[in-house]
């Protein structure tokens, strides 16, 4: 009896330990918070106020959002602010005529033109107020107005002078603030919700029946459908009936509730806090909570969700992107897949595993956790059974059932599947092992393995720090990449069995043992996959790039346009059964429908922003089309920059520009992400820019300018025209004054030779004196009666060689100095004959003077007898002739000097002299001169004693060193 009590004890206990351990992991917590991506829009980014109040978008593309201070247009980079520094309440925006628009605050109204210059004026001029609550749920153009008492109400369409009424009725003064009065744009009639039913009058006025309805709040009519949003529910109104479509209950609605649809066919409706989504299969489902008074909704024309709230603007994109944080801030989701039942699992850095039916529902479960463990981001899936690569081995489940496969404590970096085995790597081997833990190969020597991948063809792929290797069998090749310091660290296959791997920056596919380059990203790549439904994702540090290979097209997101995870994992890519792809990131994990990405985008408008012309590529000023929409230019502004851009609030960075300057370059530039382009230095004439938007495989519509930039007054035909006939004249001029002068110079030569030759023969004709050679000859004969023959022939040879070199020199126009010092001494020296003592002369030539220097022919001898012939012979006594030469700057200088009676009293003695020679010598000079920069000087000093008495007379001549006589 005790032993069978004991049994049912022990099993009483496991029982309860087993039920303890079902209701402990059925009451754990939830792990997971998943909410959709957004990005928040604060004062930080550009808002003037937190308090925003209303969000438009125009036909251009830009979101015009009005605040509490002010209002800004965005365009998808930046905030252009208006009202700067006002505390002017924006409450709506409308088009307004010629392409401006209208910012609507309480009591004025604000109108921007296009070129964005802003005038204000009054709202109307009877007072009224604009209704802030009441704003958006009418058509644009349309406005409720109230006096102060929130009183009087009547619905106005704005025009350019004011306001004209278009409904006035009591029943809008019964609306409270959170009733939104509706105008149906088929039936042609305004709903006016009040605390109990919905009042509705015609357009023309007629007052229609009520329909009876517990609080209503707002109406929105999507396709044929128009449904009223009450506090019940969401119901259906036909004709004058209501139908209930979705029961339900609207957590916050102070301030009422407003709708609005989707291209999809989806309605959104949010109350104070919350967002709701009303699927088209009859399902409300609140979306989003937590936000501090949500005044206003807005879809713009791509389908991005925006809200208007007192936390500044958000943006939900198009709801695509899931992000999905972990409860536990100190740990992060690693790795992620779906189990063969269809529910998640998931490993986290901290060693714990989660599974559930969707990530909303993600809860702790047991398994047999060593201590210290923790999960890498790696999984993988055989059959029913999902691997998660733990520390030092690999965790599998199935089912319930959770159980270490017991390989050898690696320090393991991959997990794969390969067929119906798993890749399990080191970071210097690689392992096949089967299901239950086995190894069937192995694979060592590698350097650095990252990533394994099998293209099911027998072939199987390993990803190094050395690059990527094929491994078949037991043979290894290694792949040829353009670059092999660059390692491999991702790898998908396709399909067809294609290999993709990712090095750096670059994404290569395999053929023939050689990587081939398929595009370069910009930015290191984390992580590589390939879909079932031929998706191509790649990961990199700052976004995600998704191909379509059906429609040839890559965008790219990144947290301007809903991927707002921070840094991808070098991790397992998780694809599920529905399609959806899980990207664990550094703080969550995103998850999304690749196929509701990549889609038919809407054609982006492209709009040219500014023409801006400068001389020297620092100062710009803007340049503007006449009537005609031609821009015309001033000569002197060669460079020209054009800024342009197609408004994309879904795909930010994927708006590609291509452009062309015909004129310039006839064919398109290739795609590229600036939305400015510069021309430097262009010549005159005409130019066309044309620009056009590329957003996937959509074109937008080609936007051009025509420019003409004028030329200067010297670049045209006329002017060149002038030049040439100026230049034909000037040549002509120029050649007639050249022929000219140089028959002037010719005559001009011929005469200067005429006057040399004539000169030369009265210098012949000095220079045989008749009285001088019957002196000389006379003395020769007294010498020959008087003294001894030898002297007398002495004299005689003396005389000969002077007569020789008269003879042979006399026609020369110079000589070289030694010449004539050679010259000059036998000429003193038959004059000693005559004279006897009573002449000397002195020769003194300095040890530094170039004696081959040409110098004047005869020029001391036309000195030396002038001093004897004027100075000596009418002296009384002895007589002295001295000759120096000496050196001077750039030349020598020759001075002949005599201690005769000077040049007066030789006048008086001899006035029947001609003084040819001296006259005849100096008109030579200045001819020789005439030919030469540098002249000869000549100049003759009378000497004179201490008393002023005449004692002589000095010659001195300057001639240059380089002198040309002919």
């Amino acid at each position: 009896m005790n032993t069978k009590r004991y049994i049912l004890l022990c099993l009483f206990v496991v029982l309860a330990f087993l039920m303890q351990d079902r209701s402990v992991t059925a009451a754990e917590p939830v792990a997971v918070t998943s909410e959709y991506a957004h990005r928040h829009y604060t004062t930080q980014d550009g808002l003037p106020q937190m308090l925003t109040e209303y969000i438009w978008q125009d036909a251009k593309g830009y979101i015009w959002i009005g605040t509490l201070s002010g209002f800004v247009r965005y365009d998808g980079f930046e905030f252009t602010p208006y009202l700067k520094g006002k505390q002017e309440n924006i409450l709506s925006f409308c088009p307004g005529v010629d392409g401006s628009v209208w910012a609507l605050g309480f009591r004025r109204k604000h109108v921007v033109d296009k070129e964005g210059t802003i005038r204000t004026i009054p709202l109307t001029k009877r007072g009224l107020l604009l209704n802030n609550l009441n704003t958006y749920s009418l058509p644009p153009g349309l406005v409720l107005l109230e006096d102060e008492q929130e009183r009087g109400r009547e619905i106005c369409r704005l025009t350019t002078e004011g306001v004209e009424t278009v409904l006035k009725s009591s029943v809008l003064d019964s609306m409270d603030f959170c009733r939104r009065v509706y105008l149906d744009s088929v039936s042609q009639t305004f709903y006016i919700p009040t605390a109990s039913h919905l009042c509705r009058i015609k357009a023309d006025g007629t007052v229609l029946s009520p329909i009876q309805v517990t609080e209503p709040y707002s109406l929105l009519r999507n396709g044929t459908q128009l449904f009223l949003f009450g506090a019940e529910g969401i119901y259906e109104i036909n004709g004058d009936s209501t139908r209930l479509v979705a029961p339900c209950r609207f957590l916050a609605p102070d301030y009422g509730v407003s709708a609005c649809a989707d291209r999809k066919g989806n309605i959104f409706i949010h109350d104070a806090h919350n967002l709701y989504r009303f699927s088209k299969d009859g399902s409300v489902r609140r979306i989003v909570d937590g936000i501090n008074l949500i005044r206003q909704m807005c879809i713009d024309r791509e389908g991005n969700l925006w809200l208007a709230t007192y936390q500044g603007v958000y943006n939900f994109f198009q709801l695509n992107f899931m992000n999905h944080r972990l409860n536990d801030r100190n740990d992060i989701l690693r790795a992620i897949d779906e189990d063969a039942e269809g529910r998640l699992l998931a490993g986290t850095l901290n060693g714990c595993l989660l599974c559930g039916p969707n990530a909303d529902e993600l809860r702790p479960i047991s398994y047999p956790r060593e201590k210290g463990n923790y999960f890498l981001p790696r999984t993988a899936r055989i059959g029913h059974t999902s691997y998660l690569l733990g520390m030092g081995d690999v965790l599998a489940c199935n089912g319930n059932e959770r159980r270490w496969l017991g390989l050898p404590w690696l320090n393991y970096q991959f997990l794969d599947g390969h067929d119906d085995s798993l890749l399990v790597a080191t970071r210097q081997a690689l392992y096949v092992i089967d299901a239950r833990g086995r190894i069937l190969q192995t694979y060592e020597g590698l350097r650095g393995v990252f990533c394994a991948c099998s293209d099911g063809d027998g072939n199987l792929y390993v990803g190094t720090a050395y690059g990527a290797i094929r491994l078949r069998g037991e043979e290894r090749h290694d792949i040829v990449q353009p670059d092999s310091s660059i390692s491999c660290t991702a790898m998908t296959v396709n399909s067809y069995g294609e290999i993709f791997f990712a090095s750096g920056e670059n994404l290569y596919t395999v053929r023939n043992d050689s990587a081939v380059l398929v595009q370069n990203y910009g930015s290191p790549i984390r992580s590589v996959h390939q879909t079932r439904d031929n998706f191509l994702i790649v990961a990199v540090i700052d976004g995600l790039y998704i191909t379509d290979n059906k429609l040839l097209q890559t965008m790219f997101f990144n947290q301007y346009n809903g991927f707002t995870g921070i840094e991808p994992l070098a991790a397992h890519i998780a694809e599920t059964d529905d399609g959806t792809v899980w990207i664990p990131c550094v703080d969550q994990t995103v998850s999304f429908h690749p196929h509701e990405l990549v889609y038919q985008y809407t054609r982006p408008k492209l709009e040219l922003l500014s023409v801006q012309a400068s001389a020297d590529n620092v100062n710009w000023q803007r340049a503007t089309a006449g009537a005609d929409g031609v821009i015309r230019l001033e000569h002197g502004l060669p460079n020209l920059r054009f800024s342009y851009i197609a408004i994309s609030h879904s795909a930010t960075d994927n708006v590609r520009y291509r452009y062309r300057l015909k004129g310039f370059q006839e064919q398109w530039s290739q795609p590229q992400t600036g939305r400015e382009v510069q021309f430097s230095n262009l010549p005159p004439g005409r130019y066309r820019l044309e620009v056009s938007a590329l957003l996937g495989n959509i074109s937008s519509d080609t936007i051009g300018v025509d420019i003409l930039l004028k030329p200067a007054f010297w670049q045209h035909t006329w002017f060149w025209l002038a030049v040439a006939l100026v230049l034909a004249g000037g040549i002509w001029t120029l050649a007639y004054t050249y022929y000219k002068r140089r028959d002037r110079r010719k005559m001009d030569e011929l005469q200067r030779e005429i006057k040399l030759n004539n000169l030369l023969v009265k210098s012949i004709r000095l220079k045989s004196i008749p009285h001088f050679n019957a002196n000389v000859l006379a003395g020769i004969e007294y010498f020959i009666l008087n003294h001894s023959v030898e002297e007398a022939n002495k004299y005689l040879a003396l005389y000969s060689r002077f007569t020789n070199s008269t003879l042979l020199d006399v026609d020369k126009p110079s000589r070289s100095l030694d010449k004539e010092l050679e010259y000059i001494r036998l000429y003193l020296s038959l004059e000693q004959l005559r004279y006897g003592e009573s002449l000397s002369y002195r020769i003194c030539v300095s040890p530094d003077v170039d004696i081959h220097i040409q110098v004047p022919n005869m020029i001391l001898h036309t000195y030396c007898e002038n001093a004897v012939k004027h100075g000596l012979r009418n002296k009384s006594g002895n007589g002295h002739i001295d000759i120096e030469v000496t050196v001077r700057s750039g030349g020598i200088n020759i001075a002949v000097t005599d201690d005769g009676v000077g040049r007066e009293a030789a006048a008086i003695f001899s006035s029947s002299s001609t003084k040819q020679g001296l006259s005849i010598m100096e008109q030579q000079i200045e001819l020789y001169n005439q030919r030469n920069n540098v002249p000869i000087v000549q100049t003759v000093t009378d000497l004179r004693t201490p008393e002023g008495r005449a004692c002589g007379t000095r010659f001195e001549l300057f001639v240059p060193s380089r002198y040309n006589y002919f």
